[in-house]
């Protein structure tokens, strides 16, 4: 689709006539599929836009289409230049332009076409018919004429395109700011989710890697030897080799008192208590003996200790 007809809008032709001593403009401004509308000339304004140009009068010659002279007319393009309609050629030599182009090219009009005796309205037709978006490229002042007036034709529209696009976003960028966050929010979430599940099992696999690990000790050697030193009249009630601690804490992995053991019981007196405790730093897998209680029992006349080993 040729979208030139409608970011040009109506184009200006301009209709002129060969005198014997020069030439006479006429103007008009031509819509596509309207009809053209007379107007006066006024060459600032013609420049604005796009013009094409159509030539009669003195000098300009009709003849039918298939005659010789048509085709000696059409071998020579370099001195005449010509029209076909109607089955008929118009043609003109272009010495006889060149006044005329020359003060069109001082006032800055530079036509994309000319046109020799058409009518108005088939010269902008043709013109229109014509145009295609390489033409804007070309390195001539006619290319350069027809990318300015394309350029002033799409300013207004692009620019009331953007001011759309912008009240748009004015009254669309509160809600999507919102969800936007909303969005953020549940991300984070998510994530936080995610790191703290892993985080879970990262404390999970570490302290099953814990008690996986083989002890330097023998956990069955150090309760033969703790055994072995219990004296007859003593009775254990815990024996427990690197036991978890008491204390747990939300979000902590769980902890271990390593190279620990811990031993309670009873016993009847504190001799016994004290013989035990002998015994133990006497044995080989105990490197420290530490009694951290002994009292007497309510309603009874024995001892209640409680010993920890450092293994």
């Amino acid at each position: 689709m040729n979208l030139f007809p409608y970011i040009l809008g109506p184009v200006w032709v301009l209709d002129v006539t060969l005198t014997s001593d020069g030439h006479t403009i006429a103007a008009w401004r031509c819509k596509m599929g309207g009809e053209p509308q007379q107007t006066v000339y006024d060459a600032a304004a013609v420049a604005k836009g796009v013009a094409v140009v159509t030539v009669s009068g003195h000098g300009t010659i009709v003849k039918p289409a298939d005659s010789q002279l048509a085709a000696r007319v059409r071998d020579d393009r370099a001195t005449f230049l010509w029209s076909e309609h109607d089955g008929r050629i118009a043609f003109v030599r272009r010495e006889r332009l060149q006044g005329m182009l020359t003060e069109l090219s001082e006032a800055g009009i530079h036509p994309q076409r000319i046109e020799v005796s058409a009518p108005p309205d088939a010269a902008a037709r043709k013109l229109l018919a014509g145009l295609g978006w390489r033409q804007l490229l070309r390195p001539t002042a006619e290319g350069s004429s027809l990318a300015q007036a394309v350029v002033r034709r799409a300013a207004l529209p692009v620019l009331g395109l953007f001011l759309c696009l912008l009240a748009a976003n004015a009254a669309v960028a509160p809600s999507l700011n919102t969800r936007r966050q909303t969005l953020q929010k549940e991300l984070s979430a998510r994530e936080r989710t995610a790191s703290t599940a892993a985080d879970a099992t990262d404390r999970q696999r570490a302290l099953l890697a814990e008690f996986s690990a083989r002890p330097a000790v023998s956990r069955a050697v150090v309760c033969d030897r703790i055994a072995e030193a219990v004296p007859a009249q003593a009775v254990l009630t815990r024996l427990a080799v690197e036991p978890l601690t008491m204390r747990f804490e939300a979000g902590k992995p769980l902890q271990r008192q390593e190279r620990t053991a811990v031993v309670a019981g009873t016993a009847p007196a504190a001799g016994d208590v004290s013989t035990f405790v002998e015994r133990l730093a006497g044995a080989a897998c105990c490197r420290t003996v530490r009694l951290t209680n002994v009292e007497r029992e309510r309603d009874a006349e024995r001892l209640v200790f409680r010993i920890e080993i450092g293994l």
